[in-house]
């Protein structure tokens, strides 16, 4: 089994969460960097390791990529998913979507699992109501579709680890909860900003490339959240 990457020292996201605090009163971005910059480097023990504890989110952005690949293609799906063309015949994008969430990211129990569930939902809704068949998306459909999942784990996981420093020290709910979904839009864009300087470089995926191309992206904005201190 693969040995998780060490964790930084208990109350690692202290340095963070004062940053995040200030901004969530103040407004000042200066203090959002800062407080991503802390949540990186201290809290999460570095870039690298922050990519380590997110592998699971890239090899999930791969499935997501195949998946969407062999259905645009009018593939079978691999069948360690259990899914034929036949049983999705005749459902809705809704129901669809709930399929495709239930194979690639399996009910598992934990607050991570349920994140990456709803990344993918979000991720597979947002592209339905833009009125596209999720079943038959293009290249550069399949490929948005995953930016915005790795978007979503990304600003998941910082807002599970920090989110309530923002919430707690906003001068009221409402602007906590501003601030907040701020946040995590900052996040998502600077992840979409790595992902097409990425994906220009890059030519037909598999689904390890695809997963590859995940981490490394992963990587990048956690080296930019880094490279803020």
């Amino acid at each position: 089994p693969n040995t998780p990457p060490p964790m930084a020292p208990p109350r690692r996201f202290g340095p963070a969460r004062t940053s995040l605090g200030k901004w969530a009163k103040s407004g000042d971005d200066a203090n959002l960097r800062r407080g991503l910059g802390h949540y990186t480097s201290g809290g999460m023990g570095g870039a690298s390791n922050a990519t380590a504890r997110m592998a699971g989110s890239a090899s999930s952005a791969g499935a997501i990529h195949e998946a969407l690949t062999a259905l645009a293609a009018e593939q079978p799906l691999p069948p360690q998913y259990g899914v034929s063309q036949a049983r999705l015949g005749g459902l809705t994008q809704a129901e669809i979507i709930d399929v495709l969430v239930d194979v690639l990211c399996p009910v598992g129990g934990t607050q991570d699992g349920e994140a990456s569930r709803d990344s993918a939902a979000r991720a597979l809704t947002d592209i339905v109501e833009q009125g596209n068949d999720v079943t038959d998306l293009d290249q550069n459909q399949i490929d948005q579709v995953v930016q915005s999942f790795l978007g979503n784990e990304v600003a998941h996981r910082i807002a599970l680890d920090v989110g309530m420093a923002v919430i707690d020290k906003a001068p009221t709910a409402k602007v906590g909860q501003q601030r907040l979904e701020e946040m995590q839009s900052y996040v998502r864009e600077e992840l979409a900003g790595r992902y097409a300087e990425r994906r220009a470089l890059s030519g037909t995926l598999d689904r390890q490339a695809a997963a590859q191309l995940g981490r490394d992206v992963i990587q990048d904005t956690f080296d930019v959240f880094e490279s803020y201190l």
